[in-house]
């Protein structure tokens, strides 16, 4: 299985003002790129793939969602449409989600009561974690356990207060190119790199 975490700091959790946020200074289309490029291929979708969103833009918690191949998701196509109306669905359907509950919305699909840092230590509990950095260690030197999570930003940077903290819990940072890349460049490169790794 092979996880990715996509940090949207402007990300809504209002369901209704979410397409407003395409193509503006939120720019949710950063996470629908990363979205297509976790479980498309050439006339295949990958099985083995979920996709966490921590939504942290709310008027009272963050929300995180949820996508696993493997549990069902379905997605109408590989464009911005398919994954805003599976997100927006997911918001909408999940109206009333109290702190920390966590509900399946549809197959594949869940929306959870809390943010990054509940989510990290969930995850901690028995995965392998990687945050991606320009100044990390090159994954080509490096060795990548089974059932790895990686962690990734939109397109505003990781709040360095939540990088000392994932580096305080021992998770690795590695880097992909020295230069700062697309969030989803990030995703296509990795499955690059582990598709290598397991020819």
């Amino acid at each position: 299985m092979k996880t990715f975490i996509i940090k949207a700091r402007k990300g809504t959790t209002r369901w209704e003002r979410l397409r407003s946020q395409i193509g503006s200074s939120e720019h949710f289309e950063v996470v629908a790129h990363c979205v297509i490029n976790a479980f498309f291929i050439s006339s295949d979708f990958r099985t083995d793939v979920e996709v966490y969103i921590i939504l942290d833009s709310s008027e009272d918690f963050p929300r995180t969602i949820k996508l696993s191949s493997s549990e069902g998701l379905s997605l109408s196509g590989f464009h911005e449409e398919a994954v805003v109306a599976v997100v927006e669905k997911a918001l909408k359907d999940s109206q009333g989600l109290k702190k920390n509950e966590t509900r399946n919305v549809t197959p594949g699909v869940s929306v959870s009561g809390f943010g990054f840092e509940k989510l990290v230590e969930q995850l901690l509990e028995t995965r392998p974690l990687y945050l991606l950095a320009p100044k990390g260690e090159d994954i080509r030197t490096i060795t990548i356990e089974p059932n790895p999570v990686f962690i990734l930003s939109d397109h505003l940077a990781m709040p360095k207060k939540s990088i000392s903290g994932l580096k305080r819990h021992g998770v690795k940072t590695i880097s992909l190119s020295k230069k700062m890349l697309f969030a989803s460049q990030c995703v296509v490169l990795i499955h690059h790199e582990m598709d290598l790794a397991m020819a």
